[in-house]
């Protein structure tokens, strides 16, 4: 499938992870208020290694009592960070500096002795004030033939930008439940807050999905916690839904949305455009692909100008200049929105 951007189109963005965390960069989601650009990510370093490599890691382990080549765990550190964009050298920026010099949220505590992990923050701006979502799972429960069982916690936590600093004005668990709740996106559309988010997991290298779920409501509080949830109709073509990000333009609201490939083993993920109906009961996944890099869950937005700008991270892939332990990046590469979608509908 031939990509709306070529590899060539895109520019490599520096986003520092913080201090003791190996650089890797996934899950991102991004915000535009009063001309600065805001972006949420959580790292999840995951060296690939040959057998060869592999063998002679697991031996030096051995000799060494586990002092040397332990392999890193990339759940420890999928933690959310939050950034601000610096304008270097042109008005969408490439370089990102850390608003808080640690996680908003730390690896949440194993309660019932298996790891809990943070994942998929998302970020939406009103009035100033910076919502920021984030994901916790807690196992509970593990199996040799099915997936694990666990609680879904989503956390709201809300701040403004001190002289380029993230002052936290509140962090609350908003939803607990064992749905699977992934990737949730936040947003405020047509004067109400609405919340959509996947039910899908991963078992046996085969992509299990459950459908997209949209609430709405007046508060975003209201819309988390809101168990009256309207079940999507996809019509995706050959793509099933991985990972998701919202943005509105002209009054219609569209998504990032990462697909696996129906019946593809190596499950590439490629990086879609999808669009809502006015009623918000069908999506409409466009067949060509933003761009063929194995990509996660990435963020965009368009410009008062027009403007359509893509925040893509990657996954295992090489770009050039990178300095991350594991091929996780963030990209950023623009077009005119309205040219996208004359591509998207020729």
């Amino acid at each position: 499938m031939r990509p709306v951007f070529e590899k060539s189109d895109f520019v490599l963005c520096d986003v520092p992870v913080p201090k003791g965390y190996p650089q890797s960069q996934t899950h991102a989601g991004m915000a535009i208020y009063e001309g600065k650009y805001y972006l949420t990510t959580s790292p999840f370093p995951g060296p690939q290694y040959s057998l060869w490599v592999s063998r002679y890691r697991k031996l030096m382990r051995i000799i060494s009592r586990g002092k040397l080549c332990n392999n890193i765990s990339g759940e420890r550190y999928e933690n959310p960070c939050i950034y601000i964009g610096e304008k270097q050298g042109g008005d969408i920026p490439v370089y990102f500096r850390l608003m808080s010099q640690v996680p908003l949220m730390d690896t949440p505590e194993s309660f019932f002795g298996l790891p809990s992990y943070n994942s998929d923050p998302d970020i939406y701006v009103e009035g100033g004030v910076m919502h920021v979502l984030n994901r916790s799972v807690i196992r509970t429960k593990t199996f040799k033939d099915k997936p694990y069982e666990f609680v879904t916690r989503i956390y709201l936590m809300k701040g403004v930008d001190e002289n380029g600093h993230f002052k936290m004005l509140s962090n609350q668990l908003v939803r607990e439940s064992n749905d699977n709740y992934v990737s949730p996106s936040l947003i405020k559309f047509k004067d109400k807050y609405l919340v959509a988010y996947l039910d899908n997991q991963l078992v046996n290298r085969k992509v299990r999905f459950g459908g997209l779920l949209v609430s709405i409501a007046k508060s975003a509080e209201e819309a988390i916690k809101a168990d009256d949830r309207v079940k999507v109709n996809i019509n995706g073509g050959e793509m099933t839904p991985w990972h998701m990000s919202l943005f509105q333009y002209a009054g219609k609201l569209y998504t990032i949305i990462t697909c696996v490939k129906n019946g593809d083993a190596s499950l590439k993920m490629w990086q879609m455009l999808g669009c809502f109906n006015d009623t918000l009961t069908e999506l409409i996944i466009f067949q060509t692909p933003l761009t063929d890099y194995n990509s996660y869950r990435s963020a965009a937005c368009v410009r008062d100008d027009g403007t359509f700008v893509l925040y893509n991270a990657t996954v295992w892939e090489k770009v050039p200049n990178s300095k991350s332990v594991d091929g996780r990046d963030i990209i950023m590469a623009t077009c005119s929105f309205e040219e996208l979608l004359r591509k998207m509908t020729k």
